[in-house]
């Protein structure tokens, strides 16, 4: 077979560096909402699914086992006939329609579709589900992991409720975006903080930094605990530290100014506008936003997307960093203003947390 293409799943690394929108999981998938009655949806017999599945856990709510299969139904077997980082050569790899499917006393109580371009691949960690025993809570929940790149796999996790209906566990950010997937190495390793928050890092290989963020699970979501970027690669768990912060907060809103996502972007700015020399209010992130767009669409500001960051010497009081920063144009070319390539970027430590001072640079 030819290797697959790459697919929507390459494209979540990106989607976390430019804040691009992910998919609102506030509330159960509408798959979950209408799960009831679905027996006859389902295109196995529970029976069936026993001997049918590309895996099979089992989770126990309220001392009540839920069995969960994933399931396709028109399944394909490929062989493949090179090896990619997704794969190696020789190695099956599987592909459908597939589902996650829960079963309660030998019934089917519910349904998921995956997204349709899910496949998996033996002996690599995107082969099928896994059982992920969370430490804060010691729920076990269903992991489902995915080729990104050769830097990274995708993570998505699934639960069932005391019922055994399944829904998909959202990850929400403190700057209000909300993600269906993290991204973690290419291993599938999920490293955890002291206090029991699971640890996503992965590399992204234009700017040469690991991209990290910590979660707490509170039964339903995975809450933010910590976001930072850091170049300490063999070990990227260490660069949970204030420069780290910094450094992750400043291209957090770089990069949701250069995507328009200007009410997450708001989140991490405390500055004054140059307009008007002021500071925004702080407790109105949507009153910033607004302000955040006008100076980014009608006041000249050049909010473009950061490709290169490193913290610079000096700063002009205390709890404050000094960045320096390039851009790159929408064509891909290196922004100047003159002969200027570079610009500077403070950030101060403030109670709650690492906000931005400065805005982008504006055209003379």
């Amino acid at each position: 077979m030819s290797r697959r293409p790459p697919t929507a799943l390459n494209l979540i690394l990106l989607a976390l560096a430019v804040g691009l929108p992910s998919s609102l999981f506030g509330q159960r998938p509408e798959a979950d909402q209408h799960a009831a009655g679905l027996q006859t949806t389902v295109p196995a017999a529970a029976a069936n699914l026993r001997g049918q599945n590309r895996s099979h856990l089992r989770l126990e709510r309220q001392n009540r086992p839920v069995d969960v299969y994933l399931f396709a139904g028109d399944e394909k077997v490929d062989v493949l006939y090179a090896p990619f980082c997704g794969g190696d050569q020789g190695a099956k790899q599987y592909s459908g329609d597939y589902q996650l499917v829960s079963v309660v006393d030998n019934a089917v109580v519910s349904r998921l579709d995956l997204d349709p371009d899910v496949s998996f691949v033996e002996k690599k960690p995107h082969d099928g589900v896994r059982l992920y025993r969370d430490p804060k809570t010691g729920q076990d929940l269903v992991v489902l992991f995915q080729y990104g790149t050769c830097n990274s796999e995708s993570v998505q996790f699934f639960s069932a409720d005391p019922s055994g209906r399944l829904y998909s566990i959202p990850f929400l950010d403190k700057d209000g975006r909300t993600w269906s997937h993290r991204v973690t190495g290419p291993a599938g390793a999920i490293p955890h903080l002291p206090d029991g928050s699971p640890v996503f890092c992965a590399y992204a290989n234009n700017l040469g930094y690991d991209f990290c963020e910590a979660y707490a699970f509170d039964g339903a979501n995975f809450q933010e605990t910590a976001k930072w970027m850091t170049q300490g690669l063999a070990e990227p768990v260490k660069g949970l530290n204030a420069p780290g912060r910094a450094t992750r907060a400043l291209f957090d809103f770089l990069s949701g100014l250069s995507a328009k996502n200007y009410l997450a972007a708001a989140y991490y700015f405390a500055g004054k506008v140059e307009t008007a020399g002021t500071v925004p209010p702080a407790g109105n992130s949507a009153e910033k936003a607004k302000i955040l767009e006008a100076y980014c669409t009608t006041q000249g500001g050049q909010c473009l997307m950061p490709t290169g960051i490193a913290p610079k010497a000096g700063g002009d009081a205390p709890g404050k960093m000094l960045f320096q920063i390039s851009f790159e144009t929408p064509d891909f070319k290196p922004f100047r203003i003159g002969a200027r390539a570079s610009f500077e970027f403070r950030v101060a430590k403030t109670p709650e947390g690492f906000k931005v001072l400065d805005l982008p640079p504006r055209l003379p």
